[in-house]
């Protein structure tokens, strides 16, 4: 009798990064990884100026146009040195940036204005009282805000008599929420900025037409796809599923008992950026610029369009009971008990996508007599 089992290599995690500066087209990236950052154009709107104790200065409501149509909220996290309003901003991970206290701050970014809750961060921080004419909840939320950041960044202390350029109730309402931020706002550490989907195949074996169990592991909202030809993607139980998400467990189920590939075509990839990139002002060669850094304020969810691709390829083998199998030398594996399992992120669509790192991973497989 002949069965079939699994033992072998999976040959490479399914990995993606989603690029925020709307180019179309897609790049695969070798080990490295991806080289495509995101690049905005500053925004400017006035703000309020804020009187410190040592320096005075404007709490300019500053955004990035990210290229997809949308400015997102941002904040100055420096401001001993210019803003580069002209030159385009690329992000950088924390580590690249000199700025201390960034958990602090997005700690702040979380419970502070995000470009859409000024009203709940007033009534929150027990100001809505106050009379902030002629200046906008957006403005006294945003200028709270930025004034909670430089002080965790770079040590500003407001004026005591004069916080801002505005009446009493203004530097009321600005300072309170200062104060409320930097009080209530607990370290956030930096978050993963870069989207992935992988697959765990440490449990999978086969029997019969039945391949699995895959476990997937992301940082994805949702992946959802159609059902694959000549195969279906089911749940423990062999129900049919039709999307992913993070520890999720699927199978593989061939139409008939042979080696075979599955390509799902995606309807959909939902992911949320988080909140807390940073970005530096650049000149055209990309290269880093002297100036105030921003960091991002806000989450946004966008959805994208890709290939998963999972190539299955699998051995008969005789059972253990029967002649001898040939060994390899040194290691002693058995020549006939290899089989492979690939995937791969093939790009289509959208494009606002690159291919991450390919994650290599090994992993041995039981039989399933």
């Amino acid at each position: 009798m002949m069965t079939k089992a699994l033992k072998g290599t999976l040959a490479a995690a399914a990995g993606v990064a989603l690029s925020l500066t709307g180019v179309a087209g897609a790049q695969a990236q070798e080990e490295e990884g991806p080289s495509i950052a995101a690049t905005g154009g500053v925004v400017l709107e006035p703000g309020i100026w804020l009187n410190g104790e040592s320096k005075s200065l404007e709490a300019t409501m500053i955004g990035l146009d990210l290229g997809d149509g949308e400015t997102r909220t941002v904040y100055c996290i420096q401001i001993h040195v210019d803003l580069e309003e002209d030159l385009a901003h690329e992000e950088r991970p924390w580590e690249d940036v000199p700025v201390e206290q960034l958990p602090k701050v997005l700690g702040v970014l979380v419970n502070g204005f995000d470009g859409t809750n000024a009203a709940e961060l007033i009534e929150a921080a027990g100001v809505s009282g106050e009379d902030i004419d002629p200046f906008t909840q957006d403005q006294v939320a945003y200028a709270g805000t930025q004034a909670a950041i430089w002080s965790l960044t770079d040590g500003w202390k407001a004026n005591a008599a004069d916080a801002t350029e505005g009446e009493a109730g203004v530097d009321t309402a600005v300072n309170t929420i200062r104060e409320y931020l930097i009080t209530e706002s607990e370290p956030v550490d930096e978050p993963d900025f870069e989207p992935y989907f992988e697959i765990d195949d440490a449990e999978a074996t086969t029997e019969g037409a039945l391949v699995g169990p895959f476990t997937v592991a992301t940082n994805f909202d949702a992946l959802s796809f159609s059902q694959p030809e000549g195969a279906s993607i089911v749940d423990e139980n062999g129900e049919e599923v039709s999307s992913f998400t993070d520890g999720q467990t699927f199978y593989v189920e061939f139409d008939e008992a042979k080696s075979g590939s599955v390509t799902l075509t995606t309807d959909s990839i939902t992911w949320t950026t988080p909140a807390g990139r940073t970005f530096v002002p650049v000149d055209a060669e990309g290269a880093d610029v002297e100036g105030q850094r921003l960091i991002l304020a806000e989450e946004y969810t966008s959805e994208y369009a890709a290939e998963v691709e999972f190539e299955i390829a699998v051995e008969e083998v005789p059972p253990a009971s029967e002649s001898p199998k040939p060994q390899l030398p040194v290691t002693g594996a058995s020549l006939t008990t290899v089989a492979s399992v690939g995937a791969a992120v093939l790009l289509a669509g959208v494009g606002a996508m690159v291919l991450m790192r390919r994650r290599a991973a090994r992993a041995d497989w039981g039989s399933d007599a």
